[in-house]
């Protein structure tokens, strides 16, 4: 096992396995994953409905705890992580989940939302959390194409676009390392996709992210990752850089979500 600091991959997950119980029975919704993820990666994890992908990055992220097998973050065992270690992965790794009308508290003022990462106990002690809360909120409203000036307003004013680039503004806020974004814009008009995509991959360069991109659309992928791990029934079976999978996809369910691909294209 790698130690913090070393080059080793920055996620490390060793036979990863989530048990549920339905309706009296077991249902494995991630089944003995074994995965690497370094260093900017942007890696694209793809898969119909039900196929374990959220279950598979909240296990990442220490959002839940898995039934066997072992997750490490930067060599740290996160699946036996103290509460301040937690805290440490939880500054590190930020998640823009899909639908920002659930994700935002429509009683909250952006200015709050956006600032609520940094207002923890636990990581405003962290030596990387900005000090100056105010002026960093302005700073990453700036950075997703919004103005500081509207920090005093509410989520039901802006519109579906505005409202995921709030809720980016807000994972950025405590300068992480990894973006998990769980089908950023599959809740979105299809007006506004491409802007998202292009605004998430130009964040990805400018603040050299770490991204991981979930999906169930292999066009989307590519438009903002350069890896991508494809999901099936709560097992990675296919896994490697994009191009490769993309033009000779060995797995045939793989080669089902290309043949898919027409229907799902983003515009």
């Amino acid at each position: 096992m790698t130690t913090p600091g070393t080059e080793g991959p920055l996620f490390r997950a060793a036979g990863l396995t989530r048990e549920f119980r339905r309706d009296g029975r077991v249902v494995r919704a991630v089944d003995g994953i074994d995965l690497e993820v370094h260093r900017g990666d942007q890696l694209g994890i793809v898969g119909e409905s039900g196929s374990g992908k959220t279950t598979l990055i909240r296990l990442l992220a220490a959002l839940d705890r898995p039934t066997s097998g072992q997750v490490w973050f930067n060599g740290q065992d996160v699946t036996r992580a103290s509460s301040k270690q937690l805290a440490t992965l939880r500054s590190q790794v930020q998640i823009v989940f899909q639908d920002p009308r659930s994700s935002l508290d429509p009683r909250m003022r952006v200015g709050e939302i956006v600032a609520e990462p940094l207002t923890s106990r636990l990581i405003r002690r962290l030596p990387d959390t900005p000090r100056d809360v105010r002026a960093r909120v302005a700073e990453v409203l700036e950075l997703v194409g919004l103005e500081p000036q509207m920090a005093p307003r509410h989520p039901h004013e802006f519109s579906g676009g505005q409202r995921q680039r709030i809720a980016i503004a807000r994972a950025l806020a405590p300068r992480p390392r990894v973006l998990i974004a769980d089908e950023p814009v599959s809740a979105l008009d299809v007006s506004v996709r491409a802007q998202v995509l292009n605004l998430l991959t130009d964040l990805v360069r400018q603040e050299d992210l770490t991204m991981l991109f979930v999906s169930h659309d292999l066009a989307v992928v590519r438009h903002v990752c350069d890896r991508v791990a494809v999901m099936r029934q709560g097992r990675i079976v296919e896994h490697g850089p994009l191009q490769q999978v993309w033009d000779a996809p060995s797995d045939p369910y793989t080669k089902e979500l290309l043949a898919a691909m027409p229907r799902l294209a983003v515009t």
